[in-house]
């Protein structure tokens, strides 16, 4: 599988599927927030996100601060974009 392709390829693809199902997600959960209202189970079940941050950090340089935060929120639909990006990358080229 990597003979032809590049890893580096593999994460840049992972990276755009990922972003591109969280942006449908939230999509999906203010269209949902339109027609069905907050608290709704299909919300609750595909929309709701673990959320896992590390910081923030902070540089400070007398003159200038630095504040660094990396936070990843994963759902559903951010796995499934995974694999899109997944099966994309191993059958399409």
């Amino acid at each position: 599988m990597f003979r032809d392709k590049p890893a580096s390829h593999l994460i840049i693809i992972l990276f755009i599927g990922v972003l591109s199902a969280n942006v449908l997600g939230e999509a999906f959960r203010l269209l949902l927030h339109a027609l069905a209202g907050q608290g709704s189970i299909v919300e609750l079940a595909l929309l709701n996100y673990l959320s896992w941050s590390v910081g923030p950090m902070t540089l400070n340089l007398i003159i200038l601060t630095f504040v660094f935060k990396l936070a990843l929120n994963i759902n559903v639909i951010s796995i499934l974009g995974l694999f899109v990006g997944w099966y994309y990358f191993k059958y399409s080229y």
